[in-house]
């Protein structure tokens, strides 16, 4: 049995489907889960080789390529993650609050990019915000409970419970941009180039598990994941964003690019986005055709 090691913030549901139903054994693979607190975590232990893959927001590989790492996206688990600018406990808007404190992992990439735009779409400048460098969603997720910050992103399931402890949701992405990508599988180029097939047995199981969420009877996924601990909201997002294939959206990408040109974000040294797509581990799976 090959091992395959993965860095996480969460277990989304497509992986845990593909744990559950055996799907990495039936690829003859055995996945080590590492869970990180930060972007710059995911970035280190693919530039030292300590995982194989990460997923993460695609947007962080703007930032990490620019910085000297050669890390490529190699499949899009979902058509986009159904991220939500929450806010505290106790605090129903942002009205008569100035200046909001923001919670980000990194600053200047992934999903922060998000979060400002979210906050101009409310009707908030910079400078009506302060940004706080706290740290992967669960911890973003608890500094929220705990009131430190104002408001930050979360995403299934976190942003569940945030409901269900008196958060409310100021904004959702589908309302700034709807072709917002879903999360990436990436991995470093170099390693790719000795653990191929190891990651290309890691895509064929995940594609397995996106089937299954696809085609499986609605009451059938609901009492898998229910199993796991997922609750209702994050069964209906697991179903409404399984995508078709794990390619990476072109029009994704895209809008990577045009959120970070609205804000004046743009990377200096960065690649373009769509030279972050390595389709090679797909084409091994047999789900790709050859080029």
């Amino acid at each position: 049995m090959l091992n395959v090691r993965q860095a996480v913030f969460l277990i989304p549901a497509v992986v845990e489907v593909a744990r559950r139903r055996a799907l990495f054994t039936a690829a003859g693979i055995d996945v080590t889960t590492a869970i990180v607190a930060s972007s710059h975590a995911q970035q280190q232990d693919l530039d030292d080789g300590r995982v194989d893959l990460a997923i993460t927001a695609t947007d962080n590989l703007f930032a990490w390529n620019a910085a000297g790492s050669d890390i490529a996206l190699v499949a899009q688990i979902e058509t986009t993650t159904d991220l939500a600018l929450m806010l505290r406990p106790g605090l129903p808007s942002l009205d008569d609050l100035d200046p909001v404190r923001l919670a980000v992992d990194a600053p200047a990439n992934g999903f922060a990019i998000v979060a400002y735009a979210m906050m101009s779409r409310l009707g908030r400048v910079p400078a009506q915000y302060e940004v706080v460098e706290v740290g992967g969603v669960r911890e973003r997720f608890e500094a929220l409970t705990q009131g430190t910050v104002d408001a930050s992103l979360l995403a299934p399931p976190l942003d569940e419970l945030g409901r269900g402890r008196g958060m409310t949701v100021a904004i959702r992405v589908h309302q700034l941009t709807p072709s917002y990508p879903g999360l990436g599988v990436v991995a470093s180029r170099s390693r790719l180039e000795a653990r191929l097939d190891e990651v290309a047995a890691y895509l064929h199981a995940l594609d397995a598990a996106r089937r299954w969420l696809r085609e499986a009877p609605r009451d059938e996924v609901a009492r898998e994941l229910g199993s796991a601990g997922f609750g209702p909201s994050t069964v209906a997002s697991a179903l409404a964003t399984a995508p078709t294939s794990l390619v990476p959206s072109d029009d994704g990408l895209k809008a990577l690019t045009r959120l970070r040109e609205e804000l004046d974000m743009t990377v200096a040294g960065a690649p373009d986005a769509a030279d972050f797509v390595e389709l090679r581990p797909l084409r091994v799976a047999g789900l790709v055709p050859a080029s």
